[in-house]
This record gives C-alpha cells, sequence and structure tokens, in this order.
C-alpha cells in the first residue's frame, strides 16, 4: 500500500511539475507578446504626436529613450514603414532623403499598384539596414499581414518567414507584427475610413531562435521541452524548438496548447524532460520507509514552487507594465514639448513673413510715390507753362514744354509697364522665337550701350530650340541685363551671352521652383564685382538696387523676374564676389515652328473710315473717352460714348448701327468688358471687338486665346497704334 502510494505520489509530482512549466512558458510568451506590442503602440503615438510626419532623429531617440536593445531581448529591430501608390516610388525616395535617409531605393520593382518599402529601421546594426527600403507588399505573406493590420485596427503578426535582415550564415525562421498607423492618430470606426487613412505601420522583427531563447526560463525547460509552430505542426511551420539537453531524459507526458497572437494561432508541443536523478527508480526500501513523508514533502514543495512561480510572473508583469508606463509618460511629455515648440515656432514664422510682407508693401509704396511724383511734377510743370505761354502769346516755347510733357508720360508709362511685368499682369504678345537669331541682331545696339570698354560676346548652341515669348520683352530683359552687367565691371570687363538647350530633372527643377523639362536658357555673365549671398536673395524685390540715388529705379531684375514667370518660365541667379555674376532666364521649349518676319518698320498713313462706319466707345474714364472720342472723328468715324456697361449694353440691344466696340475692361455697372462683348455678340455675331485695358485680366485673355474679331491694345496707347488696330479690326 505504501509503495502504491509512493509511487503515485512522484507520478502526481511529475505531472505537477510538467504542467507548471508549461503553463510559465505559455504564460510568458503571451506576456512578452503584449509587452512588445505596446512598445510598438508608443512608436504609432510617436506619429500621432508629431502631426503624421516623424524623422529617422526623432525615430531614433524614441528607440534610445525606451532603452530598447538592453530591456528587450529577442527584439531584432523596431521601424516604419509607409504605404504609398507605386507611381510615387521615385517621389518619395527625395521625401525620404528629407527625413534624414540617405541613398533610399525602393527593391524590388512589382507590378503591385500599391507598395510598403521600409522606411526606418532601429536600432541602426547591418541586419537592420539590409531591410531599408524593402517592398513589404512584394510578398504575398508580408502582404496579408499589412492588409489585417490596416483593416482591424490590430496588430497583426505575420506568418513564419525569412527576415530580409539574414545577412549571414545563421539564418533562423521570422516573423513580422505591425502597428498600423492611421492619419491624426485616432482609428476610424469603419473599414472605408480605415483603409483611406492608413498611413503604414510600426513593425517589430523577430528571430524566433534568439526572441524564445531569451524569453523562457531554462528552469522551465528543464522540465518541458517545446516546439513552437505556425499553425499546423510540420517541419515548413516550425519557429523554434528547445535545445536538447546533454543530461535531460525524455519522460512520458506530453501536451498541446493553442496561442492566437496577432491574428495568427500558435501550435505549442510540449514534451517531458526529467533529471537523471528524478528519472532513475529509488530504491524500494526507500520508497517503503520514507513513502508517505517524501509524497507530503514533495506535493508541498510542488505547491510552493507553483506558488512562487506565479509570484515571480505577477512581479515581471507589474514591473514590466510599470515601465512601459513611466516610458509612455514620459514620450507623451516629450511630444507635448515638441509640439508647444512647433507651434511657437509657426508664430514666429508667421510673424516674420508678416513684418517682411510689410517692408516689401512700404518699400514698393516707396518708390513708386517717389518716381510718380517726380514725373507727374514734369508733366503739370510743362502743362501749366503751356498755358502760361499761350496766355503771354508766346506759342514758340509751348513745343518744347510739350515734348518735354511726353516724355514724362512715356517714362510713366515705362515704369507702369514694370510694374505689370513684375506683377505678371502685363499683356504680352508671344511668338515663336530664336534666340540665337533675337541676340545676334542685338549684338551692335548693346555694344554700343555698354560702350568700347566692355568687351561682348555670344555662344550660342547649335539646334537651338524654339521658346514661345514676346520678342520685345526679351529683347527689353537682354539689354537690361548687359547694363547691369556693364554697371558692375567699372573698369571694364567681358559680358558673354549664352544660349542653349537645357533639360532639368526633377531634383533640380524642384530646387529652382520651376517644372521639370525642355528649357530654352539664355545666360548673361560678367567678370564684375559679384554679390553676397544677402543681395542676391533680394535682387528680384521691387525698388531694390545697390547703385547710388539716382542711377536705377531697382525695377530691372523684377520687371525681368515676372516676364520670366508670365511666360511660363524662371530665372535664376548665382554669383560669387570679386568673380561675377551669371542671370539666366529659363523659357520652355516650344514645339512650333519660328517665322521670320519681314514686315517694314516705316511709318504707315492712317487709313480713313468708310462712310458711316460707327464705333461704340465704353469707358468709365471720361478723359479716355474723350480722347479716344476725338481720335475716331479725326479719322473719319461716327463715336458714340458710354459711362459703363448698362449704357453701352443698352445702344447694344438699340438698332444703332455698330461696326466695332472699345470697351475697357474694368466696367461699372455689372459686367465687365469681356461679359458686355459676349452679350453683345448675341445680337450682332459679327460685332467686331477691341478692348482697352492697363493690364492682361483673366477675364479678357481667359486661356490666353482671344476669339477672331477679338484684340487688345495696353494702355497708354499712340493715337497711330490705335488707329492702325481699328482698321485691322475693320478689314482694312
Amino acid at each position: 500500500m505504501s509503495t502504491t502510494l509512493t509511487w503515485r505520489s512522484a507520478d502526481l509530482r511529475d505531472r505537477l511539475t510538467f504542467e507548471h512549466a508549461t503553463e510559465i512558458e505559455l504564460r510568458t510568451v503571451e506576456d512578452q507578446f503584449r509587452t512588445y506590442t505596446a512598445l510598438l503602440r508608443g512608436g504609432a503615438g510617436l506619429f500621432a504626436a508629431n502631426k503624421d510626419t516623424v524623422t529617422l532623429a526623432e525615430f531614433r531617440d524614441y528607440v534610445r529613450r525606451i532603452e530598447f536593445q538592453d530591456l528587450y531581448p529577442g527584439f531584432l529591430g523596431i521601424g516604419f514603414t509607409p504605404t504609398l501608390p507605386a507611381a510615387d516610388r521615385e517621389r518619395f525616395a527625395t521625401r525620404a532623403e528629407a527625413l534624414g535617409v540617405d541613398n533610399f531605393r525602393v527593391r524590388p520593382l512589382t507590378d503591385n499598384p500599391m507598395i510598403s518599402p521600409v522606411l526606418f529601421a532601429e536600432p541602426p546594426n547591418p541586419r537592420n539596414q539590409a531591410a531599408i527600403g524593402f517592398d513589404v507588399m512584394s510578398d504575398p505573406v508580408r502582404r496579408d499581414m499589412v492588409e489585417r493590420a490596416r483593416d482591424t485596427g490590430q496588430p497583426a503578426a505575420s506568418a513564419r518567414i525569412q527576415l530580409v535582415q539574414e545577412i549571414d550564415a545563421n539564418k533562423q525562421a521570422g516573423f513580422l507584427v505591425a502597428m498600423p498607423v492611421y492619419s491624426g492618430g485616432t482609428v476610424p470606426a469603419d473599414l472605408a475610413g480605415r483603409r483611406r487613412d492608413f498611413l503604414g505601420f510600426v513593425f517589430g522583427a523577430f528571430r524566433a531562435d534568439d526572441l524564445f531563447g531569451s524569453i523562457l526560463s531554462a528552469e522551465a525547460e528543464e522540465d518541458a521541452a517545446f516546439a513552437v509552430y505556425d499553425g499546423a505542426p510540420g517541419e515548413a511551420t516550425l519557429l523554434h524548438r528547445s535545445a536538447r539537453a546533454s543530461s535531460g531524459v525524455a519522460g512520458r507526458l506530453t501536451r498541446e496548447a493553442r496561442l492566437e497572437l496577432g491574428g495568427r494561432t500558435w501550435t505549442v508541443l510540449f514534451d517531458q524532460r526529467m533529471a537523471p536523478r528524478r528519472a532513475s527508480p529509488l530504491p524500494e526500501i526507500w520508497l517503503v520507509c520514507g513513502g508517505g513523508l517524501f509524497a507530503t514533502a514533495l506535493l508541498a514543495f510542488a505547491a510552493y514552487r507553483q506558488r512562487r512561480t506565479q509570484d515571480e510572473i505577477g512581479r515581471l508583469n507589474a514591473s514590466l507594465e510599470a515601465r512601459v508606463e513611466d516610458r509612455t509618460r514620459d514620450l507623451q511629455a516629450a511630444a507635448d514639448r515638441l509640439r508647444q515648440a512647433g507651434e511657437e515656432r509657426a508664430r514666429m514664422e508667421e510673424a516674420l513673413r508678416q513684418s517682411q510682407k510689410m517692408e516689401a508693401v512700404g518699400q514698393l509704396t516707396g518708390g513708386l510715390a517717389h518716381d510718380f511724383n517726380n514725373l507727374l511734377a514734369g508733366i503739370s510743370g510743362s502743362l501749366e507753362l503751356i498755358e502760361a505761354r499761350i496766355a503771354q502769346d508766346r506759342p514758340k516755347d509751348v513745343g518744347k514744354y510739350i515734348a518735354a510733357a511726353q516724355g514724362a508720360a512715356k517714362r510713366a508709362a515705362a515704369l507702369t509697364h514694370r510694374l505689370l511685368a513684375f506683377s505678371r499682369r502685363q499683356t504680352l504678345a508671344p511668338k515663336a522665337i530664336d534666340a540665337n537669331r533675337l541676340v545676334e541682331g542685338m549684338l551692335d545696339l548693346i555694344q554700343r550701350t555698354v560702350g568700347p570698354g566692355v568687351e561682348v560676346r555670344h555662344v550660342g548652341a547649335d539646334g537651338l530650340w524654339p521658346a514661345l515669348a514676346d520678342p520685345s520683352q526679351l529683347e527689353n530683359a537682354l539689354l537690361n541685363l548687359c547694363i547691369n552687367a556693364r554697371d558692375a565691371m567699372p573698369d571694364g570687363g567681358r559680358i558673354t551671352i549664352d544660349t542653349d538647350n537645357r533639360w532639368i530633372d526633377r531634383r533640380r527643377a524642384e530646387a529652382q521652383d520651376m517644372p521639370e523639362g525642355e528649357y530654352l536658357s539664355l545666360c548673361v555673365t560678367d567678370t564684375g564685382t559679384g554679390m553676397p549671398p544677402e543681395v542676391v536673395a533680394r535682387a528680384f524685390d521691387p525698388f531694390f538696387t545697390t547703385k547710388p540715388m539716382g542711377e536705377g529705379t531697382g525695377l530691372g531684375l523684377s520687371m525681368i523676374y515676372g516676364f520670366a514667370k508670365q511666360s511660363g518660365g524662371q530665372v535664376r541667379i548665382a554669383s560669387t564676389v570679386g568673380v561675377g555674376t551669371t542671370v539666366c532666364i529659363y523659357l520652355p521649349r516650344h514645339r512650333g515652328r519660328v517665322e521670320v518676319d519681314d514686315s517694314g518698320t516705316a511709318k504707315r498713313p492712317r487709313a480713313a473710315a468708310a462712310a458711316g462706319e460707327t464705333v461704340l466707345i465704353v469707358d468709365d474714364e471720361p478723359t479716355v473717352r474723350m480722347l479716344v472720342t476725338d481720335v475716331l472723328d479725326d479719322l473719319g468715324y461716327t463715336a458714340v460714348g458710354a459711362a459703363d456697361s448698362t449704357g453701352g449694353l443698352r445702344v447694344l440691344e438699340s438698332d444703332t448701327r455698330v461696326d466695332l466696340l472699345v470697351t475697357d475692361v474694368g466696367l461699372p455697372g455689372g459686367m465687365n468688358g469681356r461679359q458686355l462683348a459676349d452679350a453683345a455678340r448675341v445680337g450682332r455675331p459679327d460685332l467686331k471687338v477691341l478692348f482697352i485695358t492697363g493690364f492682361a485680366e483673366a477675364a479678357v485673355l481667359g486661356d490666353g486665346h482671344l476669339e477672331p474679331g477679338m484684340a487688345v491694345l495696353t494702355k497708354p496707347f499712340a493715337v497711330d497704334a490705335l488707329a492702325d488696330r481699328i482698321r485691322e479690326l475693320m478689314g482694312r
């Protein structure tokens, strides 16, 4: 009887020890998975705290703060993988470099519509660096993990895989765990919202042998050997198998358990192990004599050991949770400080931009007031002297005052044209131009302008692409650049005008604030004094000049900048103090043919009007209306005037003959000039229309083309120009 009880006690001891060891191993795996999931959730929270954008330095600092390598053994790496359309592959490589990841390249190339390249993988050891750029969506197993995490909003584990980090001969089975990251940091309530707001995932990479070998105690493995499978047991699904102890003896007990982790079902098979001292049969006499006492002691020991193990597990869980909570609080505090610092920086930058804007407006209005006051003084003074000389019956002096007033008026018109060029609102007449031919035609004028002390060279490329631009504005820009170059060389020097074909790739286009593509470049290089960076930064500001007072308006480069931008191009400056300056105008390549203009430049006589031809003038400025009416009367036209769109429409809807409508664009009365013309053509489809305007409003030009029978004339205009434009429209 005693022998039987003793053997049963021994069997119960072995069974309890085995079950206790297996429970420790199962609970330890589950607890560690929860801990690692909390770390990944903290990484996802980093993106929410930083408005969805985290740099490599910020992510690396998070990994350092959680003491990743010291506190979490068996965890190979933690990283972040964004998800984006495959069409954005090249654009994202540039963004990756801006976030701190150098030489970023997505691999392998696939036909998948979406890609998930690894952006961060920390700590930065050779294994983790091997994963940078790997497209997780290229592998069906990994893609299944990403899609489950995205659609559920929960952490998802992958099936058994070989990690990309396996770069040497010591390869192990592994798996990934993905924590989804959504825009704004909140998991959307519905599936459509989760797919829409999905940014990517924070992942953990695990080598199975290293992981299980580090988190499971050797003492537990002495009593229960185990094998972990991803799904049904088999060599293809084996994640880890306990190392065989040389001193252990296989027992007869086995156990099969299942763990649900990250949406995957792991199967764990346990086999009993027994130390030699427990596997050897005790002498029968010892069993009989001490059976009862030993059985009691054994049961008490087993209960004590189980209780102590449970206490240890409880203390370990409490310690891990406390550390995670401390790290989470520290991370949240750091994120709050970063957010506050970002908000303060944004407020300071906005205040600085507003200050710079007001400074630019003040400089612009001050320069305008100064220049226009000078011009108005010349005009008003000349008119007063004309009035006085006529009253004194001294008509011979009137001519010079008229010339002075006209000269001031022309300079005022030139000033407004420069301002419109800077604001990109001037009226252009673009044509397909050959820049080589244009430069060659201006070389004599440029040489005479800069003087004999400056050598002028032209280096033109063969097969130069044409560009679509206003030839007169391009000539004016080139002449301005050459004059600036001459002024930068007080002791003489050399000006080189270079024309060439340029392909601007995406990287360079982003740096120069222009679309990538094919461009004609027109560059003017001097050997002058050069400009420091702070002067180059303000060179395009209106009325900014380094020349002495009275020797420059400060609008030359502003006009060139506005002309280039309005023509779809760009202007860039490169300068070195003591070496010289290069200014390049880039104009988009034009695919059309260049037309040679053989028209003569002789002044044509004004053509007379046909009998009964009537012109309707609609302008809210009485002076302009009066002057245009007088010009039309001199040309033999019948002129009808209206001060607003309502009056003009009333005339057009009557039976009055109207052969041509001359209208301003900005009109009172509820309609602008273009709307008035469109309304008039409903009842008079063949009506000719001439728009007179101070700048090229979008309401007139639309997409840059006018309808047949329409034309634009920019104010101020010469009488001859008005007459010629009218005759062109009237078909003479």
